[in-house]
């Protein structure tokens, strides 16, 4: 009992010196746009420890009030936030898993509606210092297999920071996403570094207008809404939500909406199409593409957006999403892969890496 009030301690102190020092800027990048990864790993720490403190229901009910005012309906849940929030507690669905597997989603897609669908891969390793940078071309992308924001683009390797690609790639390989989010699926997969070809989403196009991102949420494998992720040349963020027609929604989430006329993608319906092949027997799963000169590129899965937390605004859209999800109604359908139907995986993955 000592032993755990003393972590306890610990821990709330060790918080509020990160939130004191985020505030005076140590924690945050510096002048050089670096990272303070030492200080990451403390905080990372931290959090693994808070996983002893609090269990999953209580934290994701604090949040939830800390975020939207009120705790969370967990009994019957109809916001998409509560619904989120229900599956992560409460669903256990070995897919999930397997799926957010950015490795797993490669081979999947790849089986489902081909490969020219799936972002080309150069390599993909176990650890940062694998990587043969002089076999690698001008401009690529690493990743991680197991999380979300390890994304690094280069768009010249002659001037690539691999000391600070080398310090983030450490550190998110050493993280595992559940103990800083408790979304349970990631718990589980195996941390690998994704060596990915660079897709340039603006060539031919006008960078202020053209979506770098397309995430399409379906609810019982149908396509509903549409959220466009833009990034303009001044490096400011936006996001417009559409529905399946591409008419523009009355809401933002999190960003605020570009405010230029934005034209209908030709590629929209294949996009569609395809999303709700991949779909399959989910009750819900959003599912991210590029456009890239015409053609459509796979990017990931994901079955639990903002852990729960997505701002929208006006709030009430929050009910509308969580509307069309029927939560359960295909639980027991759902797709489930056993061992044998991912045993083609490395195969497959050796046959499809550019790197030799």
């Amino acid at each position: 009992m000592a032993i755990r009030t003393g972590f306890f301690c610990l821990f709330w102190c060790g918080k509020s010196w990160v939130r004191e020092n985020r505030v005076k800027g140590i924690f945050m990048r510096d002048c050089n746009k670096k990272t303070n990864w030492l200080m990451k790993s403390v905080e990372l720490k931290f959090k693994i420890f808070r996983c002893f403190f609090s269990n999953d229901i209580k934290y994701k009910s604090r949040k939830h009030t800390k975020d939207f005012g009120h705790a969370p309906n967990l009994v019957n849940p109809k916001t998409f936030n509560e619904k989120i929030i229900f599956r992560m507690l409460y669903e256990d669905n070995a897919s999930y898993t397997l799926l957010a597997d950015k490795v797993n989603a490669k081979f999947y897609v790849s089986s489902i509606i081909g490969s020219q669908y799936v972002v080309p891969v150069i390599g993909v390793y176990e650890k940062f210092d694998d990587i043969d940078f002089e076999k690698l071309p001008v401009s690529f992308v690493l990743k991680c297999s197991h999380d979300s924001e390890s994304c690094i683009i280069c768009h010249d390797k002659r001037f690539f920071d691999k000391e600070e690609a080398r310090k983030k790639m450490h550190f998110c390989l050493s993280r595992n996403m559940y103990h800083t989010t408790r979304e349970k699926h990631y718990r589980y997969i195996e941390p690998v570094i994704v060596c990915e070809e660079y897709l340039d989403v603006y060539k031919h196009k006008k960078r202020d207008l053209t979506p770098e991102l397309y995430r399409v949420h379906c609810f019982d494998s149908i396509p509903k809404f549409i959220e466009a992720d833009f990034t303009d040349s001044s490096g400011k963020e936006f996001v417009n939500v559409y529905n399946d027609n591409w008419e523009l929604q009355d809401v933002t989430v999190g960003f605020p909406n570009k405010t230029e006329n934005i034209a209908c993608p030709q590629e929209l319906k294949e996009l569609l199409r395809l999303s709700t092949i991949l779909a399959g027997k989910f009750d819900y799963v959003r599912l991210d593409w590029f456009v890239v000169d015409g053609s459509l590129f796979f990017s990931e899965f994901t079955f639990t957006p903002c852990s729960g937390r997505m701002k929208f605004h006006p709030v009430d859209f929050d009910a509308v999403f969580g509307s069309y999800w029927n939560q359960g109604v295909y639980a027991r359908n759902n797709i489930r892969f056993a061992s044998n139907e991912m045993a083609g995986r490395d195969s497959w993955l050796d046959n499809h890496q550019s790197e030799k």
